[in-house]
């Protein structure tokens, strides 16, 4: 067919223009394949396998697919933050987002990528960085360009996890973390990109100065439903399954607890020990401190190498390598850190940490985590609760043991990251976890501390915080005492 300059000319430019789109769906194609093969690999190594595999499957009640639909005012929210308690699900619920949306069920027709940002591996910078240098830390090859990508930023959602994570909230503005974070949080970068930030409450002040016209939903944890639900999934078998569920529904207090979806799995895996050998559930404890202790006993027993005198020193420096990144709000250690207090890999058996390897420029660093941030702060709260004995302190290097520090800087802290510590160490000063320890660890434990926190409470009376949880808290800590 004949065609005149003019039109020749039309012809070529809206082939070139389907060329550029067959391109783009290329590498939205190959970026998609990358994140199905990222975020469905769960490693053997880690302690909660089962749990994470069972909590992909379990049915979400949490509306995500309309968390960026219009609301009352008909205006689509560019910033949704996912708020909640610690082990409720947050991170879990983020990854399956990525997932989803690589698998195309979610989101398809509103993102054209979806990039994950882990508040963790923001720990780690030390440099200063653009956006673009983040995302290209963990962007295949063959996607094309990131720049190109960013000339669409309606068309692209940031999933930024763990806020609450983020070390050193208080001055965030003056770490390198600024470059990369508060220019997305405060839209000072593609301003009409879209954000899902997921939280504990406990840093929620500190990230609504650092957000413009966000919206809240919160992750509510397990319904009685989903509850039996994970109880079947986890047990396989149906009679062992019914028998743990019909004694955890009936406890009402351990059926409160398992709303939590990481302490559900502590309490299922503690009553799976006990069935295996014949023990009585009556045995399974009532607290969230005492399930935690005993989840740890279960784990102890058998598993760490050498005599006694080794397990507990070995159980000494992993609570101080805990009370100190507490303190610290560092949640990821290196080999460094681990030989500060002594610590081998090898002598706890991976039990409470995780490798995990991350890649910086051409070399491969070893960092470490506790399975669960809930575990740390558990861990940290054993720190002041067992006693050294003079056989434990010559084998290692420990943090100073101060709770006054510890109660001081909890109330002061202006996003709480030290309650769930805290709370920790009031339930294990109860007269019958002190025994427990005392029996199950053959750890002596000092009560010279729970005066000085009878003192603190007692100050804290005086002036409490009209706050409905603050308030909570405090009468929560000396319930359990």
């Amino acid at each position: 067919m004949w065609l005149s300059k003019g039109e020749n000319n039309d012809l070529y430019s809206v082939r070139l223009m389907l060329h550029a789109i067959v391109i783009e769906l290329d590498y939205q194609k190959k970026y998609r394949e990358h994140i199905q093969e990222e975020y469905q690999i769960i490693e053997d190594r880690n302690a909660r396998r089962r749990h994470a595999e069972l909590m992909a499957q379990q049915t979400s009640h949490t509306k995500i697919s309309v968390l960026f639909d219009p609301g009352r005012n008909r205006e689509i929210p560019r910033t949704v933050v996912l708020q909640g308690a610690a082990g409720i699900g947050k991170t879990m619920t983020a990854r399956k987002i990525m997932l989803d949306w690589a698998a195309g069920k979610l989101y398809q027709k509103k993102f054209d990528y979806v990039f994950y940002i882990n508040c963790r591996e923001i720990n780690r910078v030390t440099a200063e960085q653009s956006v673009a240098d983040l995302l290209l830390n963990n962007f295949p090859d063959g996607v094309g360009s990131i720049k190109e990508i960013f000339k669409k930023p309606e068309k692209l959602l940031f999933v930024i996890d763990g806020f609450d994570e983020l070390s050193s909230l208080l001055d965030i503005d003056e770490k390198p973390v600024k470059t990369i974070l508060c220019s997305l949080l405060r839209k000072k970068v593609l301003q009409k990109s879209f954000l899902l930030i997921t939280t504990r409450p406990t840093a929620l002040e500190k990230l609504q100065q650092n957000l413009r016209f966000p919206c809240y939903a919160e992750i509510m944890g397990f319904s009685g439903d989903d509850r039996k639900e994970y109880f079947h999934k986890f047990f396989c078998d149906e009679k062992k399954a019914t028998q743990a569920f019909n004694f955890v529904k009936e406890n009402e207090m351990l059926f409160t607890m398992c709303f939590v979806p990481i302490v559900c799995w502590i309490i299922c895996t503690v009553m799976k020990q006990q069935m295996e050998r014949g023990e009585d559930l009556a045995q399974t404890s009532k607290t969230t401190t005492s399930v935690y202790l005993l989840f740890l006993t279960n784990l102890l027993t058998g598993h760490l190498t050498g005599s006694i005198q080794e397990s507990k020193t070995n159980l000494w420096k992993l609570c101080s390598l805990a009370a100190d990144g507490i303190l610290k709000q560092k949640i990821l250690f290196e080999e460094g850190d681990l030989k500060k207090h002594n610590l081998s890999l090898s002598n706890i058996q991976s039990l409470f940490l995780i490798k995990s390897i991350f890649q910086k420029d051409t070399e491969c660093e070893s960092v470490y985590s506790f399975i669960h941030l809930t575990f740390q702060e558990f861990f940290a709260a054993m720190f002041y609760v067992l006693e050294e004995d003079e056989e434990t302190m010559k084998k290692s290097l420990t943090s100073k043991k101060d709770v006054n520090h510890l109660l001081k800087t909890y109330g002061t802290s202006k996003n709480n990251y030290l309650m769930l510590t805290v709370r920790f160490l009031f339930g294990l000063l109860n007269k019958e976890r002190l025994n427990d320890i005392e029996k199950m660890l053959n750890f002596k434990t000092t009560s010279e501390i729970k005066l000085d926190l009878l003192k603190w409470f007692e100050a804290e009376a005086k002036n409490i915080s009209p706050l409905p949880y603050k308030t909570y808290e405090e009468l929560y800590y000396v319930f359990y005492m």
